[in-house]
């Protein structure tokens, strides 16, 4: 009897361990009706999305952006992004839409600037449209730091008919008296050829060339820079008309037959009683020069460069590339160099030689007026530089009719 109940209580026990194992078993996960389910992976991260889209230039001209000007858009996403490849932003003229390109070097952060420049043919009175399909990576991309690519989709931020922002183009205007003002300008001066160069207009652009008898610390580098605004006025005005008028040359020798002198006395070079062959210059020729003199009696301490119309030249005269060069001239601190070396005046000096006088201080005169605050007295619109302006470029088609 002893041992038949033994053999009873090892045999439950036998079953009660094989019972514990089995629940091991299954709380390990060997049961599969108990096997827990894997945590959902977590959603990816949100794409870039358009926060704002703005046009952040103005057209110069109030009845909009003519040729030559650019269109400058900013695309603003929600977060910092990386711009591959060539993105394109489709710009509504008219009834033509115009490819605006990724500008880099305007782009950074969140934004992603894209530029296009006016042609001839672009016209919309109504303004500039931009549809909510008009941002497209091209053949790149537009990712975050994640490498999520952007929602390129515009929504409600596109614009549609920018009153603000019309185009002009450069539709051919009736022209004025023009013409014949910057003649008589030039008359008043010239002597030679009783024009100026004005007369010598044959439809072949005028070239400016820069003499090669600076001081010796002007260097070549320094004279292609000199030079360097007359060819960026050359493009400007190829693009609103069509067609050159001047064109940027290169530094040159003094031409033969410089009479002894002619570069140390201004007032006799300028005022030299019909002898304008101190130094001698081709038909259609414009020269830029260095003077060894200051024009005291016109600039008071002295002027930095003068347009000599009745010699169809320009000279930088010694005030310019003196202390002025370095900086340390006490009377023009600060923007000495920023308005002549490095301001573009000798644009200011060639529109003299084709006809121009100044804005507001030249009443006495016959001529076409500079625009006020850009090739004249720029530092009253805050400009750095002087620069012609689309209405300037205009009043040279007048003055100088395409084909001569």
């Amino acid at each position: 009897m002893i041992r038949s109940n033994v053999r009873r209580i090892i045999r439950a026990g036998a079953v009660l361990l094989v019972g514990a194992a089995l629940g091991l078993i299954a709380a390990c996960g060997g049961d599969s009706a108990s096997t827990p389910v894997a945590p959902a992976p977590p959603p990816p991260p949100p794409a870039p999305s358009v926060q704002s889209l703005t046009i952040t230039t103005g057209p110069s001209d109030p009845l909009g952006y003519v040729a030559g000007e650019a269109i400058e858009v900013q695309v603003t996403f929600s977060e910092a992004v990386t711009v591959s490849g060539t993105p394109l932003l489709k710009l509504g003229i008219g009834e033509e839409l115009r490819d605006a390109v990724w500008d880099q070097d305007a782009s950074g952060g969140a934004s992603v600037a894209f530029g296009y420049v006016v042609t001839r043919e672009d016209h919309d009175t109504n303004g500039i449209s931009i549809g909510a399909d008009a941002l497209a990576a091209g053949d790149g991309a537009i990712r975050n730091a994640a490498g999520v690519a952007a929602d390129l989709n515009l929504g409600d931020h596109a614009i549609n008919d920018d009153g603000a922002h019309p185009v002009r183009g450069s539709p051919p205007e009736a022209c004025g008296d023009q013409r014949s003002l910057a003649l008589q300008h030039d008359a008043q001066f010239d002597r030679r050829w009783g024009g100026g160069m004005v007369s010598e207009w044959d439809g072949t652009p005028l070239r400016v060339d820069i003499v090669r008898n600076f001081p010796d610390f002007v260097t070549e580098a320094n004279l292609w820079e000199l030079l360097a605004p007359i060819g960026r006025l050359e493009a400007q005005i190829e693009a609103q008309l069509g067609y050159r008028i001047v064109e940027m040359g290169e530094p040159i020798e003094v031409p033969d037959g410089a009479q002894p002198g002619w570069d140390q006395d201004l007032d006799f070079y300028w005022r030299n009683d019909g002898n304008n062959d101190l130094l001698p210059r081709e038909r259609g020729q414009m020269l830029v020069f260095y003077m060894n003199d200051n024009n005291d009696g016109w600039g008071g301490g002295g002027s930095s460069m003068s347009a000599h119309v009745c010699c169809g030249t320009t000279s930088y005269n010694k005030r310019a590339l003196g202390p002025m060069w370095t900086g340390d001239d006490p009377c023009c601190q600060g923007d000495a160099n920023q308005y002549t070396r490095e301001g573009a005046a000798i644009v200011h000096e060639v529109f003299h030689l084709l006809g121009f006088k100044h804005a507001i201080d030249q009443e006495h005169l016959t001529g076409v007026r500079m625009s006020f605050g850009a090739l004249d007295l720029p530092w009253e619109s805050g400009s750095p530089v002087y620069y012609a302006t689309p209405a300037d470029i205009e009043n040279l088609r007048c003055i100088f009719p395409e084909g001569g």
